[in-house]
């Protein structure tokens, strides 16, 4: 019973090395070699034959040739291997016990850090790369680079006018991705002269990215209107704005723009330092442009002078329509048309009656004519305060008629309503006689009247009959031809 035990024990064992050797060991045949099987260091050759039990029978099982060597209390210790057949490259450990380990060490293990670069466009985002959108659109929140946009990449993005990669400023596309432009501050080489990112013209660079020029198109520098006026450029024409006369070519700087002016008066305003002379005027939609003399002297200036007389024969009377071009300040025959008188007279508020030998004047507070000078057999007459050269004031009329007057009475400037002899006046004249219209009877409360009755073909002969201050009395009541009082008369 005992050797039963100890050679199932044996058996055990020797089953137990056989498959650890199983991993090293090479099956050639029937044979197998490179291993030993006997508990007692014998080669370990062993037949397979019936083994009688305890109870007497046969079983079939492995035998050795001599189950009962060794000692029996050491039955179960493991035979001894020849190192011969043994592998000195494994390094499989043994359990103590005679089972083999198993092996943990895998292939299948990963390992997710390849070593190499990202592969921008797998739509990973790995090494270093900014973002990976797997796409080949290169103008998306993520490029072809797999970095994010910005201005400077070289890619035109929303928001981005153009993206040039560098960061010069002074080339196409500034170093900000905006196309290069005339007033973003920025000198665009080649093509601005300057760009001091303001829209000021009358500094030193211009809303073009350049110098002021008189003849860049625009009003620049110390010009007054496109490309002329100020000290660079030339003077100005019509209608173009000015500072002063000294910017217009053409006219005069009539409250900031260049005209013809309306009047002496303007013109004395546009130039205090005018002299007495003759100057051209503004006519209308009726009458041209026209030649006046002006008094830039007396009472201040800026008269309008429509008739002048010598006080010879034959010169238009003030109510005259035939035109008269003599040097009126020079007190020869000066007349302008009754309807180039009407345009002055509607661009006035005033009057003055300058005499030449005794160099005075009076004055009066309304124009010489209305609109109605025109009109054929028209009457007009005016309360008036008449005023000396010396400051001497009286109330009084003015008026004309242009009809009935072949011996006189064209034109008056008179006292207030009194009597004469031929009764009472009615506004200044009291209309005695259809040869004279506006004369009274022996000339009388004139300050100026006209009578030229020798030859009745209605020229003018003017002298006073009543004076007023320094302006005395001529003549005080006479019908010569000729020998007349020499002044001019203007309004303003």
């Amino acid at each position: 019973m005992d050797t039963i035990r100890t050679f199932r024990l044996s058996l055990g064992i020797i089953a137990a090395v056989g498959l650890a050797g199983c991993s090293s060991s090479v099956i050639e045949g029937d044979t197998e070699v490179g291993s030993s099987g006997a508990s007692d260091g014998t080669t370990g050759e062993g037949t397979f034959g019936p083994t009688t039990t305890d109870n007497g029978t046969e079983s079939e099982g492995p035998t050795t040739a001599d189950p009962t060597t060794g000692d029996p209390t050491t039955t179960g210790e493991p035979s001894t291997t020849d190192e011969s057949s043994t592998d000195p490259t494994d390094t499989t450990t043994s359990d103590p016990t005679g089972v083999p380990e198993t092996d943990t060490d895998t292939d299948t293990d990963t390992d997710t850090d390849t070593g190499g670069q990202a592969d921008c466009g797998n739509g990973e985002v790995e090494g270093d790369e900014q973002c990976d959108d797997g796409n080949d659109v290169d103008d998306d929140m993520c490029s072809n680079t797999c970095t994010l946009p910005g201005c400077g990449d070289g890619v035109v993005q929303e928001g981005e006018a153009c993206d040039d990669g560098n960061d010069i400023d002074t080339d196409e596309c500034t170093s900000s991705c905006q196309t290069a432009a005339c007033g973003d501050g920025i000198v665009h080489e080649g093509v601005e002269a300057c760009d001091d990112g303001n829209d000021d013209n009358t500094d030193e660079c211009t809303i073009l990215c350049a110098a002021p020029s008189c003849e860049d198109g625009i009003v620049s520098g110390g010009e007054t209107d496109v490309d002329c006026g100020g000290s660079e450029c030339g003077g100005c024409g019509l209608d173009q704005m000015c500072l002063d006369s000294s910017d217009c070519g053409e006219g005069l700087c009539v409250e900031g723009v260049c005209a013809t002016p309306l009047t002496c008066a303007q013109i004395l305003e546009a130039v205090p330092e005018a002299m007495d002379g003759q100057y051209t005027i503004a006519g209308d939609d009726n009458l041209e442009d026209f030649d006046v003399y002006c008094d830039m002297t007396n009472d201040g200036g800026g008269w309008t002078i429509v008739w002048a007389t010598s006080g010879a024969d034959n010169e238009q009377p003030l109510t005259g329509d035939m035109p008269a071009m003599g040097d009126a300040l020079a007190f020869e025959s000066f007349n302008l048309t009754r309807a180039h008188k009407v345009l002055v007279a509607s661009r006035s508020g005033e009057s003055l009656f300058y005499r030449q030998q005794a160099q005075v004047w009076i004055r009066t507070d309304s124009p010489m004519y209305d609109d109605q000078l025109v009109v054929a057999d028209s009457d007009w007459r005016q309360a008036v305060t008449l005023t000396s050269s010396d400051n001497v004031e009286a109330p009084g009329f003015m008026g004309y008629a242009n009809f009935n007057n072949l011996g006189g009475g064209d034109y008056n400037l008179s006292t207030t309503d009194g009597n004469t002899c031929a009764g009472q006046t009615n506004e200044g004249v009291d209309n005695h006689s259809t040869n004279y219209w506006h004369l009274n009877c022996n000339c009388v409360r004139h300050y100026l009247y006209s009578y030229s009755n020798q030859v009745k073909d209605g020229d003018g002969h003017y002298e006073v009959n009543t004076g007023l201050g320094e302006w005395t009395s001529t003549e005080f009541c006479t019908s010569s031809e000729g020998n007349g009082l020499a002044f001019y008369a203007g309004m303003r």
